[in-house]
């Protein structure tokens, strides 16, 4: 036998998840096969006729408009559901490493078995620590350039931004950060209440509202920037993550009487505040890399911390 090949407790795990990693690999191939084809649908995209070929309304340059215009189907629709599918797809992990993984091996007790077979619980819980998460680490990379590389070839016909929740987690490091969060949270879970339907349930619970609450307050990771313009309301780029706009009066005081969304601002509402000022809070386009390394450091440092509880816990209850 070759001496590369996997041996021990390494073997011993790969034997019973053996199943597992067939699907996940399965899933991985196709998921490749299909980003690779919505690269070529893309550049087929890029290259035929659009609906902004001619301005969609006085004053919005050439196809600057195929954002608002561009329909959820075909090229854009594909990207979209791709990236929902990318971004969500650390849950998955999550339900598998509490339920499975982790619980579901405390439960049946074939934990307690191997610790019996001259090894050691802190090796058992390193090792099935360590593999899925070299497992994950690839695969979530490859998704995450894939992903990247297919939006790279029609990047004006999507009908999503860098900075919409899903894109935004399928494009970056991010996607990786979830991953690992969600098998260190699920091994927590499983030593911790050592069945596997609970444990899955809490690990599903606590990586989807990280998920959550990141989403809620990824726009305070970097400070925005503020565009002022004099006596006329100026437009950012379609590649802007607007936060706020308004109105900026003589005292300096920051107003949004006049700016109700879909309403038309009241006859005489500027000048009855005296305002001259207009002010937009937003991101540019190039916030995307120091908001998502932000974002990677704070969910893999509450990765770091639940993998240390888990060794806590591993040598209190299974020393």
């Amino acid at each position: 036998m070759s001496t590369l090949a996997p041996r021990g407790l390494t073997w011993t795990v790969l034997r019973v998840h053996r199943r597992a990693l067939l699907i996940s690999g399965a899933f991985l191939a196709l998921a490749a096969v299909a980003l690779v084809w919505l690269r070529t649908e893309g550049q087929e995209a890029a290259t035929s006729p659009t609906s902004c070929a001619t301005p969609a309304r006085p004053g919005v340059p050439l196809c600057d408009a195929a954002f608002f215009q561009a329909p959820l189907s075909g090229f854009p629709g594909d990207m979209s559901l791709a990236a929902t599918v990318i971004a969500w797809l650390p849950l998955a992990v999550a339900l598998y490493a509490g339920a499975v993984l982790f619980g579901g091996e405390m439960e049946r007790g074939t934990a307690r078995l191997a610790w019996t077979q001259s090894m050691t619980p802190g090796r058992w819980f390193a090792t099935k620590l360590v593999l899925p998460a070299v497992v994950i680490t690839a695969g979530f990379s490859l998704l995450s350039l894939l992903y990247r590389w297919a939006r790279g070839s029609a990047p004006r016909r999507l009908s999503d931004r860098w900075y919409y929740a899903d894109v935004f987690v399928a494009t970056g490091p991010a996607v990786l950060a979830y991953g690992l969060l969600a098998l260190a949270v699920g091994a927590l879970a499983g030593l911790l209440v050592r069945r596997a339907l609970p444990a899955g349930g809490i690990a599903l619970a606590v990586t989807g509202l990280v998920m959550v609450l990141c989403e809620r307050w990824r726009s305070d990771f970097w400070t925005p920037v503020e565009q002022v313009w004099k006596n006329s309301r100026g437009e950012l780029g379609n590649s802007a993550w607007q936060l706020d706009m308004g109105l900026i009066t003589p005292s300096g005081r920051r107003i949004h009487d006049c700016l109700q969304p879909g309403v038309p601002a009241p006859p005489g509402c500027y000048e009855a505040r005296s305002a001259r000022q207009w002010y937009a809070l937003h991101h540019p386009g190039d916030h995307f890399w120091p908001i998502q390394l932000v974002e990677t450091g704070i969910v893999l440092a509450l990765a770091a911390l639940a993998t240390v509880l888990a060794f806590r816990v591993l040598r209190r209850h299974h020393a």
